[in-house]
């Protein structure tokens, strides 16, 4: 079983790079994970032709047997000890890819959040969707240290 992160775009701000690469770096070390970019539309005008054309990327780089979860304000909230026990099931359950998506600047198209088996919030406040992937990852990360009993999450 295998994790993949989604993301519409590839991040810019150096902080974020730094951050994702060290985590990334960490990560690999515990389990199969890659990383996927599709493009960023945003520099279009029309807001919902930028969901259609991003939301067609989304939806086809995920097979019909991944576990797709999406990132969204109004998924559910979990604290970090229950996401890592979430996380181990599904790895465990998954038969094929466990995807966690983050959108782009306006979201991701309806037909992106009707194909997700699962919306998570990383909190009630919005983040830009760059610093958004860089809380995901750390939150994997955690996630699997705690799985494995170590100190890191105390």
């Amino acid at each position: 079983m295998k994790i993949e992160i989604l993301t519409v775009g590839k991040p810019k701000a150096p902080y974020v790079k730094d951050g994702l690469s060290e985590y990334l770096k960490r990560l690999k070390v515990h389990l199969p994970l890659s990383m996927k970019h599709v493009p960023d539309r945003s520099k279009r005008k029309n807001a919902e032709k930028v969901l259609e054309e991003e939301g067609k990327e989304i939806l086809s780089t995920v097979g019909n047997e991944d576990f797709l979860v999406l990132l969204d304000v109004d998924g559910s909230l979990v604290d970090s000890v229950s996401f890592a026990a979430w996380v181990q099931k599904k790895l465990n359950e998954t038969p094929r890819k466990l995807i966690f998506c983050v959108g782009g600047a306006y979201g991701v198209s309806e037909d992106v959040k009707r194909r997700a088996n699962f919306l998570l919030s990383l909190s009630p406040m919005t983040f830009p969707h760059e610093m958004s992937l860089l809380i995901l990852v750390e939150q994997l990360y955690r996630a699997v240290m705690i799985n494995k009993g170590s100190a890191y999450h105390h």
